[in-house]
């Protein structure tokens, strides 16, 4: 499988390489650097930045910046890229990175962000946003090439990447706009034919090379600001009021019943029972039943209780409840919004006949 990435390489001569080894400084999670602590002109080494390949320049500015008042900016040859990076002391499965970038629109060709390494006169990026103003675009190079949203040389871009290698799949956010969601990715450790045993530790920016195309711009200077990397936080679940059988108590449940089970998510002021996807609910491992050819999910939204909020009514299929989630009296039902909060409600019931 080719882990590349990047369908051009960021190339650089071995002469201007600097010697990929260990650094005794790890970047902590959560990271971030707005460069406003480093004098202008100077390279923010105490900050914990290190490069991987000398380019022609990098150094702290405050020509062009994102917030604040300075950035960091970048300037490659054509025959060798600019490449900065921090490094990590390990990949956690969950990592999310962020950062702002201009490409100086008289001056620049393309901007990278994401993970990086070298092996003699190449220096590939995994998982890596490409802001290319040549094409005039916003990339994202994974296990393949996504073109994820335009760019306007000379303005400020903001990318986001939220990675799982747990499922190799990546969200991936332009301007705070999901743009696209369960894009393969790179695994953070794995075997290269070539590099040989990799992992992507090293997390950074880049001023690419460009010696392929068909003219020579003696420039390409880049400018980043904000970055920041983070693990996210497990988010809490949703414990949302639900009826089983709205307006009958108890909650008898006939498993021989040919029929459906109704149940209704009460929305709150702080909770709204409609942004529940019916799509990833079950009750007493029994999912919203679906009708018709489409396949539409038997759920409307609805003020059931009266107290002027919707409510979301579904319906279940009673013969597909697991009864081994009946037993204790108490049916409970998991799912999530569809911004991925998970919820997780219950009711009592009882089975008839009894057992």
């Amino acid at each position: 499988m080719d882990r590349g990435g990047l369908k051009f390489l960021c190339v650089s001569l071995l002469a201007l390489a600097v010697p990929l080894c260990s650094a005794a400084w790890a970047a902590p999670l959560p990271f971030s650097d707005g460069f406003e602590n480093v004098a202008v002109g100077a390279y923010p080494s105490e900050n914990g930045w290190l490069t991987l390949s000398f380019g022609k320049t990098a150094s702290v500015s405050d020509q062009d910046y994102g917030t604040g008042t300075r950035s960091f900016r970048l300037d490659s040859w054509p025959w060798s890229a600019r490449m900065d990076y921090v490094s990590l002391d390990e990949v956690p499965e969950q990592l999310s990175y962020q950062a702002s970038v201009c490409v100086d629109p008289s001056l620049g060709w393309v901007g990278l962000v994401g993970f990086m390494t070298r092996n003699g006169y190449q220096a590939p990026m995994w998982n890596s946003f490409g802001v290319d103003a040549g094409y005039g675009k916003v990339l994202f190079y994974g296990e393949g090439t996504v073109d994820l949203a335009p760019y306007t040389p000379g303005t400020w871009c903001t990318v986001r990447a939220d990675l799982d290698f747990s499922t190799l799949t990546a969200d991936l956010w332009v301007d705070d706009v999901l743009v696209a969601q369960g894009v393969t990715i790179t695994p953070s450790e794995f075997d290269d034919p070539v590099m040989g045993h990799l992992t992507l530790s090293q997390w950074g920016v880049a001023a690419g090379s460009y010696l392929e195309y068909p003219y020579i711009n003696f420039a390409n200077v880049v400018y980043f600001d904000d970055l920041a990397m983070w693990q996210p936080e497990e988010s809490a679940v949703i414990d949302p009021e639900i009826d089983i059988k709205p307006g009958s108590y108890p909650n008898p449940i006939n498993l021989k019943s040919r029929g459906g089970t109704p149940v209704a998510i009460f929305s709150t002021d702080t909770f709204d029972a409609t942004s529940v996807d019916p799509s990833t609910v079950d009750l007493a491992g029994a999912p919203v039943l679906q009708r018709g050819k489409h396949g539409i999910y038997a759920a409307r939204p609805g003020d059931v209780d009266g107290d002027g909020l919707p409510d979301l009514l579904l319906l279940f299929r009673t013969a597909d409840f697991d009864p081994s989630q009946l037993q204790g009296g108490v049916a409970t039902l998991h799912g999530a919004t569809y911004d991925g909060q998970g919820i997780e409600g219950s009711d009592d019931v009882f089975l008839v006949p009894r057992h």
